[in-house]
């Protein structure tokens, strides 16, 4: 029940977002876009979110094989052999 809750509320959060976005642009007057700054605007938000899905995603991949805990223990055993000295 939290987690459909949380969506929900994400959800609304993201919808009130748009909303507000999409009324600030239209309320800007005497600035408008050619299209090759559409263009421009449609490339950069798509490798925008490329990237960022793409770090999310070997965020993930690290995580669920285990990388993380390989470093976790390497700084570990560092900080047992400094403490011995």
């Amino acid at each position: 029940m939290k987690n459909i809750i949380t969506f929900l509320a994400a959800f609304v959060a993201l919808g009130l977002v748009a909303y507000w976005a999409l009324y600030v642009f239209g309320k800007i007057e005497g600035v408008t876009l050619s299209g090759h700054g559409v263009t421009a605007m449609v490339i950069g938000l798509f490798f925008t979110l490329v990237i960022g899905f793409g770090l999310m995603a070997l965020l993930f991949f690290s995580n669920k094989h285990g990388h993380d805990e390989q470093v976790h223990h390497l700084y570990r055993h560092d900080d047992d052999t400094d403490k011995e000295q």
